[in-house]
């Protein structure tokens, strides 16, 4: 019986197969690797976009007490009519990221965790965070009517 497949130089069908193999699996890594460089190399561009979102009717913001709202990126703005104002302000403490919430008879905003203090507009006048010089972030609210609108900044990757 002749040796079907084995060519003059000794290799056959298995030999083929497995150069094939191997050449498939160099390709595979060359055009990952191509991919991962040209990711380093044109790194992506980020759009800031910004946009005013309905934040709700001016009559459910309760005077003195603070309610929190979800913003589009996931997180939560706090907000509260002073009596003076109203504000949105995030509600995660920078120092390290408890809940804050706005106490009406002091008229500042707490945090429970490490006895932060925060002014009306966000500013740390206690605690940790004021030690730290970090703020709570601050949103803009704008009225239309009896409506209530919040600036929100986000930032895209393209």
């Amino acid at each position: 019986m002749e040796n079907a497949g084995i060519g003059a130089d000794g290799t056959g069908r298995r030999g083929f197969l497995a150069r094939l193999a191997m050449l498939s699996g160099l390709g595979t890594v060359a055009a990952v690797a191509s991919a991962l460089a040209a990711r380093y190399i044109y790194p992506l561009k980020s759009i800031r976009l910004k946009r005013t979102i309905f934040l709700a009717p001016k009559t459910d913001i309760p005077p003195g007490r603070g309610r929190p709202y979800r913003l589009p990126d996931g997180g939560t703005a706090l907000v509260t009519d002073t009596g003076t104002e109203i504000v949105a302000l995030s509600d995660i403490c920078p120092h390290l990221g408890c809940k804050v919430h706005y106490d009406g008879a002091r008229g500042k905003f707490v945090c429970p965790c490490h006895g932060g203090v925060f002014e009306k507009d966000g500013t740390a006048i206690a605690g940790p965070p004021a030690e730290e010089g970090k703020n709570l972030k601050r949103y803009a609210v704008s009225k239309v009517g009896e409506n209530l609108f919040i600036d929100f900044e986000e930032t895209i990757q393209s």
